[in-house]
């Protein structure tokens, strides 16, 4: 099951509502990818045409990196994992989104909250927030070195992509920001993504939206743009206590 499969199964565990999935164009957790459609409570998201990776100028590199093999972290070196970042973002995620009030978070899990098993070796999250325009949410996902398969330009081949692009840091590592859109009825939706790839093979993905992600019926409204900046999205995906 891919990233916005597992998404939207803990969503619907969390908020109790009933999610349809439909088959997605990946398998595995750690392939990356979106799915070829996506229904919440009855509206089908369908992506945007594709663009061809060869029109985005992003690094061919290998990932996971020549020698890397995810760890294999128990359930309990995940929780421990999973509660220090809690901590930290309790304070953190403020200082680079002070615009956010009333936060709240997702339980740490995987295809579901608080879901982690021996082995798994990622952890996903949701903040819930409100600013002035209304509510929403963004998301975290965090992947142990070598668990994530999914190269940039692998990214940047899905469906639905709208933009893509990648920028080197001095201490060698890559970050992708990736634009996807999608179509909901007559809505135009769009998820503003930024991926981290750390030279010792970990990927921490997060994601802002210009819609409530958190389908519960009391979502917020849609917004003219995605809630946070790619430079928010960007300071918190490269956050070194963000790690497995």
């Amino acid at each position: 099951m891919n990233r916005m499969a597992r998404m939207a199964g803990a969503l619907a565990a969390a908020v109790g509502v009933a999610l349809l999935v439909t088959p997605s164009t990946t398998a595995n957790p750690g392939e990356g990818g979106v799915p070829a459609g996506l229904a919440f409570a009855g509206t089908v998201y369908a992506p945007g045409s594709a663009k061809p990776a060869a029109l985005f100028d992003v690094p061919d590199i290998e990932w996971p990196p020549p020698g890397v093999t995810p760890p294999g972290h128990s359930a309990d070196r995940l929780r421990e994992f999973a509660a220090t970042m809690r901590t930290h973002l309790d304070t953190a995620f403020p200082a680079v989104v002070p615009e956010a009030r009333d936060l709240s978070w997702i339980e740490w899990g995987a295809e579901h909250p608080g879901e982690i098993v021996d082995g798994q070796d990622y952890l996903t999250t949701f903040s819930v927030y409100s600013d002035e325009i209304g509510r929403t949410g963004q998301f975290f996902q965090i992947e142990a070195p070598g668990h994530f398969t999914s190269s940039p330009r692998d990214q940047c081949a899905q469906e639905g992509t709208v933009s893509c692009s990648a920028t080197v840091h001095d201490d060698g590592s890559l970050v992708l920001d990736w634009l996807v859109e999608w179509t909901a009825d007559d809505r135009v939706l769009h998820i503003q993504s930024v991926l981290h790839y750390r030279t010792d093979g970990t990927m921490v993905w997060v994601e802002a939206f210009d819609y409530d992600p958190i389908f519960d019926g009391g979502e917020g409204p849609d917004r003219d743009e995605v809630a946070l900046t790619v430079d928010q999205l960007t300071t918190l995906a490269t956050d070194p206590a963000l790690h497995l």
